[in-house]
């Protein structure tokens, strides 16, 4: 019978790893994997709020865009007021002054409901929200007096909100709620004035 080889230091040459040097191998990918998971579904989370964030930017410029040619119809002509009667939103200036409110849709011009993309959602449109419009209007005025100082300007706070869990918004949700719970909701502002068109007719 012969004697098995053995190695330079007289003992015979492993012949595989051990039960431990396996386990051992398995604990260090598992931390390893873990860790590179953990880095995936952080940067998932951060791309989703960055997309998010610039959507709901477009949105928001989008809006600014449409008071200011919603503006064009407030024209005062002869000197008689015609905001109330002949703006599409602007008009809330008089019923619902400082207060956030959600635009009325007007077909062809603009809706406060956004799906994924942005685009617009009317009645009709089987598409879920992913966003919401809400805005806010005032006129400047002296801080002591509270006067008004500039009748042909109106200032125009636009938000532009979304659930951060990722679920559909209801559009539907009192403006207040959203103020309580920016856990909940993510939230875009625009500030802008829109002036009042002065063109001679």
């Amino acid at each position: 019978m012969s004697a098995g080889h053995a190695g330079p230091h007289g003992r015979a040459a492993s012949a595989g790893y051990t039960l431990i040097e396996v386990m051992a191998a398995l604990g260090v990918l598992a931390i390893g994997a873990t860790g590179v998971l953990a880095l995936q579904k952080a940067t998932l989370i951060s791309n989703t709020n960055a997309r998010n964030i610039a959507i709901a930017n477009n949105i928001a410029m989008t809006w600014a865009e449409r008071l200011r040619v919603d503006a064009l119809q407030w024209n005062d002509p002869g000197g008689v007021p015609d905001l109330n009667g002949d703006t599409d939103w602007l008009r809330l200036l008089t019923t619902a002054p400082l207060a956030k409110v959600t635009p009325t849709p007007i077909a062809a011009l603009g809706a406060p409901n956004a799906d994924v993309f942005g685009t617009d959602i009317y009645a009709g449109d089987p598409s879920q929200s992913a966003f919401c419009t809400h805005v806010r209007f005032s006129q400047f005025t002296d801080a002591t007096t509270g006067a008004r100082r500039w009748n042909t300007l109106i200032r125009a706070e636009i938000r532009v909100t979304w659930e951060r869990s990722g679920n559909p918004i209801d559009c539907t949700v009192a403006t207040a709620t959203v103020d309580a719970e920016p856990e909940r909701f993510g939230a875009v502002y625009v500030t802008t004035a829109v002036r009042r068109n002065t063109t001679e007719r």
